[in-house]
């Protein structure tokens, strides 16, 4: 699995730096979306989406954070541009795939390192992308969301586009629980998290969409306010219907398979 991980993320890299360049924003979206999906299949970590992606073009979209697998995650659904902590810039590998395919960084203690991403990202809207952030301002185990910083909302009221807002949930695929496997917390280092991902079986992800927000009117404290408060709801909801949390489990040599890339992706229009 390591071997393969390692090619599928050096082929990434190679469409970022030879392919893209010569891409309309449509086919790079395209590209992406194919290569999140086999890097979430060599992963073993399948997804599945309630409610049905909106066609390409100009939306922010805003998530819970649990785990740097979110990216992956979001990029299989609804690819775009990603806005990230200037961390991540540092992070082996991870980090120049992120500058190559044109993140967003912040320094979230900043002010005008805020002011500059807030304009970059409302003219990555402008010009019809899909921009995703977490407002949280950082990454939890999954069974709580804190309260939603505004500014990114405001690239978006700039841009007028709208907000999309998007419940993400790690949890065992055969209970449904919450698995703690994903959660990149605290002093949790990138590798370790790693490691734990690879060992771990049926780990699953959820995700829930709700209804589109327009910003005709709103402020960016009301867009966060009501982001949050569907995206909250949704993983309560299931926090208190499915119970505590699955340990992690170890796999067997053989792992499991699947079938073909399709089996991976659930789309479903039920709550």
């Amino acid at each position: 699995m390591l071997l393969r991980l390692a090619c599928e993320l050096a082929r990434g890299a190679l469409i970022l730096w030879l392919l893209f360049p010569r891409l309309g924003r449509e086919e790079q979206g395209r590209h992406v979306q194919r290569w999140a999906r086999r890097m979430l299949l060599i992963l073993r970590i399948d997804v599945r989406c309630d409610g049905v992606p909106a066609q390409a073009g100009a939306t922010l979209v805003v998530s819970n954070h649990v785990s740097w697998l979110d990216v992956l995650v979001i990029q299989s659904v609804l690819p775009g541009v990603f806005v990230a902590k200037t961390e991540v810039q540092r992070w082996p590998v991870i980090g120049r795939l992120s500058r190559a395919s044109g993140t967003i960084f912040v320094d979230r203690l900043s002010p005008r390192s805020t002011r500059r991403m807030v304009e970059r990202a409302a003219v990555a809207l402008q010009q019809g992308r899909c921009v995703t952030g977490f407002p949280e301002g950082t990454s939890s185990d999954g069974a709580e969301v804190a309260a939603f910083h505004a500014n990114l909302f405001d690239a978006a009221i700039k841009a007028g586009a709208d907000v999309q807002p998007l419940a993400l949930r790690y949890v065992h695929g055969q209970t449904g629980r919450r698995h703690d496997a994903a959660a990149f917390t605290g002093s949790d280092s990138l590798v370790s998290s790693m490691r734990r991902i690879l060992a771990t079986d049926t780990l699953s992800s959820r995700v829930q969409l709700g209804e589109r927000i327009s910003t005709e009117g709103q402020t960016r404290r009301a867009l966060a306010a009501r982001s949050h408060q569907y995206i909250r709801e949704q993983v309560l909801r299931h926090e208190r219907s499915a119970g505590p949390p699955q340990a992690s489990s170890h796999r067997s040599p053989s792992g499991r398979r699947y079938s073909s890339e399709r089996s991976a992706w659930t789309h479903s229009r039920s709550a």
